[in-house]
């Protein structure tokens, strides 16, 4: 079963977007022993290939089409089917395009996917530190206006719409290290990340 992704970025990808992207791979690296590159991939958002021998790295090759929020749902699912033991040796998880059958054990992806979301909304210690950001993981209110796509799209528009009045009318310098400019920035990175993958959702 294809892993869902939809496309659409949005017109630039943050700051903190990107700082979490390249949060989460170290962790993959560090924690799971995978290494991350990025390739061309025709009709396919990742590989994951696992070694012969457990105590070798794994690798894990990502689309180079493939978004900054695309990634950090990639690495939190991929992290999933280490996590639940699909990662045998020699064995290839292949994460299909959106609509292209690629991972030929459905209930296992189904799997992955429940667990993926638990991670994110740090609802188990499985995945480690590849949840959501902090600040707003355990936001109820987050999680209900993301569980509907009419809601998901208006709450990314507002966000978007409040993160380009903070910088067009120049309060970033008064308001960058306060409470409420960092709980923007990570609401954008969780609703951007969820909008791609709305299986993360409830």
């Amino acid at each position: 079963m294809a892993t869902e992704v939809i496309n659409g970025r949005p017109r630039a990808e943050s700051h903190t977007l990107r700082a979490e992207e390249e949060r989460l791979r170290a962790h993959l690296e560090q924690k799971l022993r995978v290494r991350t590159r990025f390739a061309p991939l025709a009709d396919v958002r990742a590989l994951l290939v696992s070694p012969s021998r457990d105590d070798q790295p794994k690798s894990l090759v990502v689309s180079s089409q493939a978004s900054i929020a695309e990634r950090i749902y990639l690495y939190v699912h991929v992290a999933a089917h280490i996590a639940l033991g699909h990662h045998l040796p020699i064995v290839t998880i292949v994460e299909g395009a959106p609509g292209v059958t690629r991972f030929s054990d459905a209930s296992r992806h189904r799997e992955a996917e429940d667990l993926a979301r638990a991670i994110w909304w740090g609802q188990t210690d499985k995945g480690g530190l590849l949840g959501a950001p902090a600040l707003v993981q355990q936001s109820a209110m987050l999680r209900r206006l993301l569980a509907v796509g009419v809601t998901r799209a208006a709450l990314r528009s507002v966000l978007i719409g409040m993160r380009h009045a903070y910088y067009d009318l120049h309060i970033e310098r008064a308001l960058a290290r306060s409470r409420i400019a960092a709980w923007l920035r990570q609401a954008l990175c969780l609703t951007a990340v969820v909008c791609v993958a709305p299986q993360l959702s409830d």
